[in-house]
Protein backbone atom coordinates (compact mmCIF):
# COMPACT_ATOMS: atom_id res chain seq x y z
CA UNK A 1 0.00 0.00 0.00
CA UNK A 2 1.44 3.63 -1.26
CA UNK A 3 2.54 6.19 1.48
CA UNK A 4 1.27 9.73 1.22
CA UNK A 5 4.40 10.59 0.08
CA UNK A 6 4.50 8.20 -2.49
CA UNK A 7 0.91 9.28 -3.83
CA UNK A 8 2.54 12.80 -4.21
CA UNK A 9 5.36 12.38 -5.61
CA UNK A 10 3.50 9.77 -8.56
CA UNK A 11 1.10 12.67 -8.61
CA UNK A 12 3.78 15.01 -9.44
CA UNK A 13 6.02 13.00 -11.93
CA UNK A 14 3.53 13.47 -15.03
CA UNK A 15 3.16 16.73 -14.72
CA UNK A 16 7.18 17.20 -14.15
CA UNK A 17 7.41 14.81 -17.21
CA UNK A 18 5.47 17.05 -19.45
CA UNK A 19 7.67 20.27 -17.93
CA UNK A 20 10.54 18.23 -19.01
CA UNK A 21 9.28 17.29 -22.54
CA UNK A 22 8.22 21.09 -23.32
CA UNK A 23 11.58 22.25 -21.82
CA UNK A 24 13.17 19.99 -24.20
CA UNK A 25 11.88 21.68 -27.11
CA UNK A 26 12.24 24.99 -26.18
CA UNK A 27 15.70 24.13 -25.23
CA UNK A 28 15.88 22.67 -29.27
CA UNK A 29 14.51 25.94 -30.45
CA UNK A 30 16.65 28.11 -28.17
CA UNK A 31 19.62 26.39 -29.21
CA UNK A 32 18.56 26.79 -33.25
CA UNK A 33 17.96 30.42 -33.06
CA UNK A 34 21.05 31.04 -31.14
CA UNK A 35 23.41 29.22 -33.73
CA UNK A 36 21.71 30.42 -36.12
CA UNK A 37 22.05 34.33 -35.21
CA UNK A 38 25.25 33.56 -33.96
CA UNK A 39 26.44 32.19 -37.40
CA UNK A 40 24.66 34.64 -39.61
CA UNK A 41 26.35 37.19 -38.18
CA UNK A 42 29.43 36.02 -39.03
CA UNK A 43 28.63 35.48 -42.10
CA UNK A 44 27.23 38.99 -42.61
CA UNK A 45 30.47 40.16 -41.17
CA UNK A 46 32.50 38.01 -43.58
CA UNK A 47 30.93 39.41 -46.49
CA UNK A 48 30.06 43.04 -45.51
CA UNK A 49 34.36 43.11 -44.98
CA UNK A 50 34.86 41.40 -47.83
CA UNK A 51 32.39 43.70 -49.90
CA UNK A 52 33.94 46.99 -47.89
CA UNK A 53 37.80 46.32 -48.88
CA UNK A 54 36.98 45.67 -52.56
CA UNK A 55 38.93 47.74 -55.04
CA UNK A 56 39.34 48.53 -58.53
CA UNK A 57 42.99 49.51 -59.42
CA UNK A 58 44.30 49.54 -63.35
CA UNK A 59 41.35 48.09 -64.25
CA UNK A 60 41.38 45.14 -62.02
CA UNK A 61 39.22 44.45 -59.00
CA UNK A 62 41.72 44.10 -55.43
CA UNK A 63 39.99 42.70 -51.98
CA UNK A 64 42.16 42.79 -49.25
CA UNK A 65 44.11 40.10 -48.07
CA UNK A 66 42.81 39.86 -44.37
CA UNK A 67 38.92 39.94 -46.14
CA UNK A 68 39.98 37.41 -48.10
CA UNK A 69 40.70 34.82 -45.61
CA UNK A 70 37.91 36.22 -43.36
CA UNK A 71 35.39 35.43 -46.03
CA UNK A 72 37.44 31.91 -46.34
CA UNK A 73 38.10 31.07 -42.45
CA UNK A 74 41.65 30.71 -41.62
CA UNK A 75 42.36 26.78 -41.33
CA UNK A 76 38.75 25.79 -43.28
CA UNK A 77 40.34 23.05 -44.70
CA UNK A 78 37.30 21.54 -44.72
CA UNK A 79 35.39 23.61 -47.65
CA UNK A 80 32.57 24.37 -44.88
CA UNK A 81 32.74 27.84 -46.31
CA UNK A 82 32.49 29.23 -49.70
CA UNK A 83 32.45 32.18 -51.17
CA UNK A 84 32.04 34.40 -54.73
CA UNK A 85 32.52 37.85 -55.73
CA UNK A 86 30.76 39.04 -58.50
CA UNK A 87 31.29 42.32 -60.94
CA UNK A 88 28.46 44.34 -62.65
CA UNK A 89 28.24 42.02 -65.76
CA UNK A 90 28.26 39.25 -63.28
CA UNK A 91 32.13 38.16 -64.21
CA UNK A 92 33.74 36.04 -61.10
CA UNK A 93 35.75 37.98 -59.23
CA UNK A 94 37.30 35.78 -56.92
CA UNK A 95 35.61 33.04 -54.86
CA UNK A 96 34.24 29.85 -55.64
CA UNK A 97 33.77 29.70 -59.91
CA UNK A 98 31.68 26.56 -59.46
CA UNK A 99 28.86 28.45 -56.88
CA UNK A 100 25.65 28.71 -58.52
CA UNK A 101 24.96 31.81 -59.98
CA UNK A 102 21.38 31.32 -58.62
CA UNK A 103 22.89 31.88 -54.94
CA UNK A 104 23.86 35.23 -56.10
CA UNK A 105 20.23 36.93 -57.46
CA UNK A 106 19.01 38.19 -54.09
CA UNK A 107 21.26 40.46 -52.42
CA UNK A 108 20.80 43.12 -50.00
CA UNK A 109 22.37 46.63 -51.07
CA UNK A 110 24.94 48.79 -48.87
CA UNK A 111 24.89 47.17 -45.16
CA UNK A 112 21.73 45.18 -45.87
CA UNK A 113 23.11 41.49 -45.89
CA UNK A 114 19.93 39.04 -46.95
CA UNK A 115 20.40 35.28 -45.93
CA UNK A 116 18.35 32.11 -47.45
CA UNK A 117 19.17 28.49 -47.50
CA UNK A 118 20.41 26.68 -50.48
CA UNK A 119 21.42 22.82 -52.24
CA UNK A 120 25.17 23.04 -53.61
CA UNK A 121 26.40 19.64 -54.50
CA UNK A 122 23.96 17.91 -52.58
CA UNK A 123 24.37 19.36 -49.31
CA UNK A 124 22.31 22.24 -47.34
CA UNK A 125 23.74 25.54 -47.56
CA UNK A 126 23.02 29.03 -45.60
CA UNK A 127 24.41 31.96 -47.44
CA UNK A 128 24.85 35.46 -46.83
CA UNK A 129 24.75 38.06 -49.46
CA UNK A 130 25.26 41.67 -50.17
CA UNK A 131 25.72 44.08 -52.67
CA UNK A 132 27.79 47.22 -52.59
CA UNK A 133 28.38 49.90 -55.23
CA UNK A 134 31.78 50.54 -56.63
CA UNK A 135 32.96 53.20 -59.62
CA UNK A 136 32.97 50.56 -61.96
CA UNK A 137 28.93 48.99 -60.75
CA UNK A 138 27.59 46.91 -58.50
CA UNK A 139 29.58 44.50 -57.61
CA UNK A 140 28.10 41.56 -55.36
CA UNK A 141 29.57 39.56 -52.26
CA UNK A 142 28.03 36.07 -51.72
CA UNK A 143 29.64 34.00 -48.37
CA UNK A 144 27.84 30.55 -47.76
CA UNK A 145 28.99 27.84 -45.54
CA UNK A 146 27.76 23.85 -44.81
CA UNK A 147 25.15 23.52 -41.72
CA UNK A 148 27.31 20.56 -40.35
CA UNK A 149 29.39 23.01 -37.29
CA UNK A 150 25.99 24.95 -36.85
CA UNK A 151 24.20 21.57 -36.28
CA UNK A 152 27.18 19.96 -33.89
CA UNK A 153 27.05 22.86 -32.13
CA UNK A 154 23.92 23.11 -31.79
CA UNK A 155 23.87 19.47 -30.69
CA UNK A 156 26.07 20.75 -27.85
CA UNK A 157 23.98 23.15 -26.54
CA UNK A 158 20.94 21.27 -26.32
CA UNK A 159 23.04 18.37 -24.38
CA UNK A 160 24.38 20.65 -22.26
CA UNK A 161 20.85 22.11 -21.61
CA UNK A 162 19.22 19.17 -21.24
CA UNK A 163 21.78 17.65 -18.42
CA UNK A 164 20.54 20.96 -16.86
CA UNK A 165 17.71 20.08 -16.94
CA UNK A 166 17.66 16.59 -15.75
CA UNK A 167 19.79 17.95 -12.88
CA UNK A 168 17.24 20.64 -12.22
CA UNK A 169 14.65 18.03 -12.50
CA UNK A 170 16.60 15.33 -9.55
CA UNK A 171 17.07 18.34 -7.19
CA UNK A 172 13.30 19.60 -7.63
CA UNK A 173 12.33 15.90 -6.89
CA UNK A 174 14.86 15.79 -3.91
CA UNK A 175 13.65 18.80 -2.55
CA UNK A 176 9.91 18.01 -3.00
CA UNK A 177 10.34 14.78 -1.31
CA UNK A 178 12.24 16.45 1.48
CA UNK A 179 9.84 18.91 1.89
CA UNK A 180 7.15 16.46 1.51
CA UNK A 181 8.95 13.96 3.91
CA UNK A 182 8.78 16.81 6.79
CA UNK A 183 5.63 17.79 5.80
CA UNK A 184 4.28 14.64 6.87
CA UNK A 185 5.90 14.22 10.13
CA UNK A 186 3.19 15.69 12.46
CA UNK A 187 0.54 13.12 10.26
CA UNK A 188 3.24 10.12 10.65
CA UNK A 189 3.48 11.27 14.47
CA UNK A 190 -0.19 11.32 14.70
CA UNK A 191 -0.23 7.65 13.16
CA UNK A 192 2.32 6.27 15.17
CA UNK A 193 0.40 7.85 18.59
CA UNK A 194 -3.55 6.55 17.06
CA UNK A 195 -1.31 2.57 16.64
CA UNK A 196 0.33 2.53 20.42
CA UNK A 197 -2.96 3.11 21.81
CA UNK A 198 -4.25 -0.33 22.78
CA UNK A 199 -7.64 -1.54 22.71
CA UNK A 200 -8.56 -0.42 26.24
CA UNK A 201 -6.40 2.92 25.96
CA UNK A 202 -8.66 6.09 25.52
CA UNK A 203 -6.91 9.12 25.95
CA UNK A 204 -7.15 11.95 23.96
CA UNK A 205 -4.42 13.13 21.39
CA UNK A 206 -2.82 16.58 21.95
CA UNK A 207 -3.77 19.40 19.77
CA UNK A 208 -0.83 22.12 21.18
CA UNK A 209 1.55 21.05 18.74
CA UNK A 210 -0.61 20.02 16.23
CA UNK A 211 -0.24 21.80 13.02
CA UNK A 212 -3.61 23.74 12.20
CA UNK A 213 -4.43 21.43 9.15
CA UNK A 214 -4.24 18.26 11.40
CA UNK A 215 -6.25 20.08 14.32
CA UNK A 216 -9.77 19.06 12.48
CA UNK A 217 -8.52 15.53 12.35
CA UNK A 218 -7.54 15.50 15.83
CA UNK A 219 -10.65 16.98 17.35
CA UNK A 220 -12.45 14.23 15.00
CA UNK A 221 -10.23 11.55 16.84
CA UNK A 222 -10.81 12.78 20.32
CA UNK A 223 -14.67 12.93 19.47
CA UNK A 224 -14.67 9.37 18.42
CA UNK A 225 -12.52 8.10 21.76
CA UNK A 226 -15.31 10.19 23.63
CA UNK A 227 -17.90 8.36 22.10
CA UNK A 228 -16.51 5.24 22.59
CA UNK A 229 -15.49 6.02 26.14
CA UNK A 230 -19.53 6.91 27.04
CA UNK A 231 -20.55 3.59 25.12
CA UNK A 232 -17.53 1.80 27.53
CA UNK A 233 -18.95 3.08 30.30
CA UNK A 234 -22.44 2.29 29.67
CA UNK A 235 -21.85 -1.14 28.69
CA UNK A 236 -19.91 -1.38 32.47
CA UNK A 237 -23.06 -0.30 33.79
CA UNK A 238 -25.23 -2.30 31.99
CA UNK A 239 -22.85 -5.41 32.83
CA UNK A 240 -22.82 -4.53 36.56
CA UNK A 241 -26.71 -4.01 36.45
CA UNK A 242 -27.25 -7.27 34.76
CA UNK A 243 -25.22 -9.17 37.12
CA UNK A 244 -27.10 -7.97 39.73
CA UNK A 245 -30.47 -9.02 38.42
CA UNK A 246 -29.80 -11.95 37.33
CA UNK A 247 -27.77 -13.62 39.73
CA UNK A 248 -30.44 -12.47 42.44
CA UNK A 249 -33.12 -14.74 41.11
CA UNK A 250 -31.25 -17.36 40.26
CA UNK A 251 -29.37 -17.89 43.67
CA UNK A 252 -33.40 -17.82 44.96
CA UNK A 253 -34.60 -19.95 42.73
CA UNK A 254 -31.37 -22.72 43.61
CA UNK A 255 -31.88 -22.09 47.03
CA UNK A 256 -35.55 -23.14 46.64
CA UNK A 257 -34.65 -25.68 44.86
CA UNK A 258 -32.19 -27.11 47.21
CA UNK A 259 -34.58 -26.83 50.08
CA UNK A 260 -37.41 -28.55 48.19
CA UNK A 261 -35.57 -31.44 47.06
CA UNK A 262 -34.96 -32.09 51.21
CA UNK A 263 -39.09 -32.41 51.66
CA UNK A 264 -40.89 -36.09 51.92
CA UNK A 265 -43.19 -34.63 49.51
CA UNK A 266 -40.51 -34.16 46.76
CA UNK A 267 -39.34 -37.71 46.82
CA UNK A 268 -41.74 -38.81 44.44
CA UNK A 269 -40.05 -36.02 41.92
CA UNK A 270 -36.57 -36.82 43.03
CA UNK A 271 -35.16 -37.17 39.18
CA UNK A 272 -37.50 -34.76 37.87
CA UNK A 273 -35.96 -31.75 40.56
CA UNK A 274 -33.11 -32.80 40.05
CA UNK A 275 -33.01 -32.44 36.58
CA UNK A 276 -34.47 -28.79 36.90
CA UNK A 277 -31.63 -28.17 39.42
CA UNK A 278 -28.90 -29.03 36.71
CA UNK A 279 -30.55 -26.58 34.25
CA UNK A 280 -30.91 -23.98 36.76
CA UNK A 281 -27.12 -24.76 37.87
CA UNK A 282 -26.19 -24.54 34.08
CA UNK A 283 -28.69 -21.22 33.39
CA UNK A 284 -26.39 -19.59 36.05
CA UNK A 285 -22.77 -20.73 34.70
CA UNK A 286 -23.58 -19.24 31.55
CA UNK A 287 -25.37 -16.45 32.63
CA UNK A 288 -21.72 -15.71 34.47
CA UNK A 289 -20.16 -16.64 31.70
CA UNK A 290 -22.02 -14.28 29.41
CA UNK A 291 -21.57 -10.98 31.49
CA UNK A 292 -17.67 -12.26 31.97
CA UNK A 293 -17.17 -12.07 28.30
CA UNK A 294 -19.14 -8.72 28.16
CA UNK A 295 -16.61 -7.16 30.77
CA UNK A 296 -13.87 -8.50 28.97
CA UNK A 297 -14.61 -7.44 25.51
CA UNK A 298 -12.36 -4.02 24.15
CA UNK A 299 -15.28 -1.52 24.29
CA UNK A 300 -15.74 -2.34 28.13
CA UNK A 301 -12.53 -3.00 29.13
CA UNK A 302 -11.57 0.93 29.80
CA UNK A 303 -7.39 1.15 30.47
CA UNK A 304 -8.24 3.87 33.11
CA UNK A 305 -9.86 1.12 35.60
CA UNK A 306 -6.22 -0.71 35.09
CA UNK A 307 -4.26 -0.58 38.58
CA UNK A 308 -0.99 -2.60 39.54
CA UNK A 309 -2.42 -6.42 40.69
CA UNK A 310 0.15 -8.75 42.46
CA UNK A 311 -0.43 -12.56 40.60
CA UNK A 312 1.03 -14.38 43.81
CA UNK A 313 -2.20 -13.96 45.58
CA UNK A 314 -4.45 -13.95 42.60
CA UNK A 315 -3.19 -17.07 41.97
CA UNK A 316 -2.94 -18.42 45.57
CA UNK A 317 -6.85 -17.09 46.09
CA UNK A 318 -8.08 -19.03 43.20
CA UNK A 319 -6.32 -22.28 43.76
CA UNK A 320 -8.45 -22.09 47.24
CA UNK A 321 -11.72 -21.73 45.81
CA UNK A 322 -10.74 -24.70 43.10
CA UNK A 323 -9.40 -26.80 45.67
CA UNK A 324 -12.61 -28.57 47.36
CA UNK A 325 -13.54 -29.40 43.67
CA UNK A 326 -10.10 -30.70 42.74
CA UNK A 327 -10.16 -32.94 46.09
CA UNK A 328 -13.93 -34.05 45.00
CA UNK A 329 -12.47 -35.13 41.57
CA UNK A 330 -9.46 -37.06 42.73
CA UNK A 331 -7.50 -34.36 41.39
CA UNK A 332 -4.02 -32.99 42.43
CA UNK A 333 -4.19 -29.14 42.43
CA UNK A 334 -1.10 -27.02 42.99
CA UNK A 335 0.17 -23.60 42.89
CA UNK A 336 3.96 -22.56 42.34
CA UNK A 337 3.76 -18.87 42.36
CA UNK A 338 6.01 -16.65 42.62
CA UNK A 339 5.98 -12.75 42.80
CA UNK A 340 4.69 -10.72 39.78
CA UNK A 341 3.12 -7.74 39.10
CA UNK A 342 1.09 -6.05 35.86
CA UNK A 343 -0.83 -3.31 35.37
CA UNK A 344 -4.67 -4.86 35.08
CA UNK A 345 -8.01 -5.06 35.98
CA UNK A 346 -8.19 -7.38 38.73
CA UNK A 347 -11.40 -8.43 38.42
CA UNK A 348 -10.79 -9.32 34.69
CA UNK A 349 -7.94 -10.85 35.77
CA UNK A 350 -9.63 -13.30 38.09
CA UNK A 351 -12.34 -14.01 35.65
CA UNK A 352 -8.94 -15.04 33.29
CA UNK A 353 -7.31 -17.25 34.99
CA UNK A 354 -10.50 -18.69 36.99
CA UNK A 355 -11.39 -20.11 33.41
CA UNK A 356 -8.34 -21.11 32.86
CA UNK A 357 -8.78 -23.78 36.07
CA UNK A 358 -12.04 -24.34 35.35
CA UNK A 359 -11.31 -25.55 31.98
CA UNK A 360 -8.01 -27.78 33.24
CA UNK A 361 -10.16 -29.76 35.92
CA UNK A 362 -13.07 -30.18 33.52
CA UNK A 363 -11.13 -32.06 31.32
CA UNK A 364 -8.33 -33.49 33.37
CA UNK A 365 -9.29 -36.80 34.35
CA UNK A 366 -9.46 -38.38 37.96
CA UNK A 367 -5.99 -38.85 39.17
CA UNK A 368 -4.43 -35.67 37.55
CA UNK A 369 -2.52 -33.13 37.93
CA UNK A 370 -3.12 -29.44 37.82
CA UNK A 371 -0.62 -26.83 38.26
CA UNK A 372 -0.94 -23.46 38.59
CA UNK A 373 2.07 -20.74 38.51
CA UNK A 374 2.70 -17.42 37.76
CA UNK A 375 6.34 -15.71 37.59
CA UNK A 376 8.72 -13.40 35.57
CA UNK A 377 10.37 -14.78 32.43
CA UNK A 378 12.57 -12.89 30.07
CA UNK A 379 10.63 -9.35 31.69
CA UNK A 380 7.61 -10.88 31.12
CA UNK A 381 4.80 -11.26 33.89
CA UNK A 382 3.19 -14.65 32.99
CA UNK A 383 0.15 -16.54 34.27
CA UNK A 384 0.07 -20.39 33.49
CA UNK A 385 -2.07 -23.17 33.82
CA UNK A 386 -0.57 -26.77 33.08
CA UNK A 387 -2.70 -30.00 33.29
CA UNK A 388 -1.80 -34.08 32.14
CA UNK A 389 -5.21 -34.60 30.56
CA UNK A 390 -5.87 -35.45 26.96
CA UNK A 391 -4.33 -32.66 25.45
CA UNK A 392 -5.63 -29.86 22.81
CA UNK A 393 -4.50 -31.11 19.16
CA UNK A 394 -3.03 -28.22 17.28
CA UNK A 395 -5.41 -27.96 14.64
CA UNK A 396 -8.18 -26.96 17.29
CA UNK A 397 -5.99 -24.66 19.41
CA UNK A 398 -7.39 -21.66 17.25
CA UNK A 399 -10.89 -23.02 17.17
CA UNK A 400 -11.38 -23.46 20.92
CA UNK A 401 -10.67 -19.54 21.78
CA UNK A 402 -14.08 -18.79 18.85
CA UNK A 403 -17.13 -18.64 21.19
CA UNK A 404 -19.42 -21.26 21.93
CA UNK A 405 -17.38 -23.65 20.14
CA UNK A 406 -16.73 -27.35 22.30
CA UNK A 407 -14.51 -29.54 21.32
CA UNK A 408 -15.93 -32.84 19.80
CA UNK A 409 -16.47 -35.91 22.41
CA UNK A 410 -16.09 -33.24 25.52
CA UNK A 411 -17.09 -34.31 28.90
CA UNK A 412 -19.54 -32.28 30.73
CA UNK A 413 -22.05 -29.46 29.39
CA UNK A 414 -20.29 -26.71 29.41
CA UNK A 415 -21.00 -23.12 27.07
CA UNK A 416 -17.94 -22.99 25.17
CA UNK A 417 -17.12 -19.54 26.18
CA UNK A 418 -14.59 -20.07 28.60
CA UNK A 419 -11.26 -19.72 26.32
CA UNK A 420 -12.98 -16.85 24.30
CA UNK A 421 -13.23 -15.23 27.42
CA UNK A 422 -9.73 -15.56 28.46
CA UNK A 423 -8.72 -14.47 25.05
CA UNK A 424 -10.18 -11.97 25.27
CA UNK A 425 -9.37 -10.53 28.93
CA UNK A 426 -5.72 -10.94 27.12
CA UNK A 427 -6.16 -8.46 24.53
CA UNK A 428 -8.02 -6.97 26.59
CA UNK A 429 -4.55 -6.32 28.95
CA UNK A 430 -2.16 -6.56 25.56
CA UNK A 431 -1.17 -10.24 26.43
CA UNK A 432 -0.30 -12.77 24.47
CA UNK A 433 -2.69 -16.14 25.00
CA UNK A 434 -0.59 -19.17 23.88
CA UNK A 435 -1.84 -22.67 23.98
CA UNK A 436 0.79 -25.75 23.98
CA UNK A 437 1.83 -29.18 25.35
CA UNK A 438 2.85 -29.64 29.06
CA UNK A 439 6.11 -29.80 30.00
CA UNK A 440 5.61 -33.87 30.61
CA UNK A 441 4.66 -34.04 27.00
CA UNK A 442 0.96 -35.00 27.05
CA UNK A 443 -1.44 -32.16 28.29
CA UNK A 444 -2.12 -28.88 27.83
CA UNK A 445 0.06 -26.00 28.88
CA UNK A 446 -2.29 -22.68 28.83
CA UNK A 447 -0.09 -19.07 29.17
CA UNK A 448 -1.00 -15.70 29.64
CA UNK A 449 2.37 -13.45 28.80
CA UNK A 450 2.20 -9.82 29.47
CA UNK A 451 3.65 -6.94 28.37
CA UNK A 452 7.09 -6.05 29.93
Amino acid sequence: MRTIRQRLLLLLLPALALLMLLGGVADYWIAVATTRNAYDQALASAALAAAASLRSEDGKWQVGGAQRAAVTRPGDADGSRLYSITGPAGELIAGTAQLPAALTEVAGRGDSVSFRDADYQGQKLRVASVRTDTERGAVTVTVAETLQRRASTQRVMLIGKLLVDFAELDVTLLLISIAVYFGLRPLSRLGEQVEQHSTSTLARFSEADAPGELRPLILALNHLLELRHDAAQSQRRFVADAAHQMRTPVAGLLAQLELLLQMPAAVAMHGELQAINRGVQQLAHTANQLLALARAEPVAALGESFKPVELRPLVEHQVDRNIDRAVNAGLDLGAEAQAAQVTGDAWLLEDLLGNLIDNALKYTPAGGHVTVRSGVEHGHPFLEVEDDGPGIAESERLRVRERFYRLPGSPGSGCGLGLAIVDEIARAHDASFTIGVASQGRGTRMRIRFPQ
